[in-house]
């Protein structure tokens, strides 16, 4: 398999600019060397008492198999519209501190490894939400739960055993975070911004409408349709290498394909010079993903709209394009 951290260094030139970057977001090869992690690599760390895996995917995947040991958090599900409102994050902080440590098992001194089917997006949405709050050490897994099983790797099945709870002090990361302010200054601000819509093209031109948690346990449909107005659709499966999550694929695209996304998407705006905001319907999946592609690409000044169009698509008073 042709990793991501063979496949990506090249791409650590490809938007070097004079503005200053983001304090703790590396970009390019370093960013690679931080954030991803083989498959090869996380089997090694397998049992280890400082380690926590974490799945990404549906609860229903992960009671068919998981790596063992796993905690499951689907990464849709990381966004509560409620908490959104209240303090602009996928969860407040009380209950994000409750959710990191006593149901997932992990204080400040965890390496926490997010991983998926292999597709990447809920992978991505894992990682960002954990860094988002402070965990340092958080990584995603290359190739994901189809390359771990391709290489015979154990699985398991089940629920999984709770792990023993554990206490997680907060720290919000509010340089990777774009608000509901800052993107209506983006949509009046082109030279300055560029936003990225990663959703499917249906969600994008209003025709889809997909639901999300309200708060734990309420799942509400979004009442309107549509796109952020002067946002630039580029769905998230133009920057993956393994959209059909197959075994033995990197996540990301190799640097000569994604250098031909971006050579499109400059045409359009995608400038290095600009702050990239990107967003999908909960910003925890798709949206990451796409953060994440663009940060090893080498773009430095990129967020990510954790209220997505959840949040953007329940307001009547916002702008809607379609």
């Amino acid at each position: 398999m042709k990793t991501v951290k063979k496949a990506m260094v090249a791409f650590a030139g490809v938007a070097a600019f004079s503005l200053p970057t983001m304090a703790e977001v590396p970009t390019g090869e370093e960013f690679v060397k931080k954030f991803i992690i083989s498959v090869d690599d996380a089997h090694k760390l397998l049992g280890k008492p400082d380690v926590r895996f974490v799945d990404g995917d549906s609860p229903k995947r992960f009671k068919k198999e998981h790596i063992p040991g796993a905690v499951n958090a689907f990464a849709h599900d990381l966004h509560y519209l409620k908490d959104i409102r209240e303090c602009g994050l996928p969860m407040c902080p009380d209950r994000a501190a409750k959710f990191i440590g006593e149901e997932l098992g992990i204080d400040n001194n965890t390496h926490a490894i997010a991983y998926d089917d292999g597709k990447g997006p809920n992978a991505s949405g894992v990682w960002f939400f954990l860094y988002l709050y402070g965990l340092d050490n958080v990584q995603m897994m290359d190739g994901g739960l189809a390359t771990w099983k391709a290489k015979g790797y154990e699985v398991e099945s089940g629920e999984g055993k709770k792990p023993a709870p554990k206490k997680f002090k907060v720290k919000i990361r509010k340089e990777i975070l774009a608000t509901k302010e800052e993107v209506l200054k983006a949509i009046k601000d082109k030279e300055h911004y560029f936003i990225l819509d990663a959703r499917r093209f249906q969600e994008y031109t209003g025709k889809a409408l997909l639901d999300a948690l309200e708060e734990p346990g309420k799942h509400i449909k979004v009442q309107r349709g549509g796109h952020i107005p002067g946002a630039v659709f580029s769905e998230w499966k133009k920057f993956a290498g393994n959209p059909k999550g197959k075994p033995n694929k990197p996540l990301f695209k190799s640097p000569k394909k994604m250098k031909r996304v971006l050579k499109k998407l400059k045409k359009k705006g995608l400038t290095p010079d600009k702050t990239i905001i990107t967003y999908c319907h909960v910003g925890l999946g798709r949206g990451s993903f796409v953060f994440a592609a663009l940060k090893i690409a080498g773009f430095k000044n990129v967020k990510v709209y954790v209220g997505s169009w959840d949040e953007w698509g329940n307001d009547p008073n916002l702008p809607v394009e379609k």
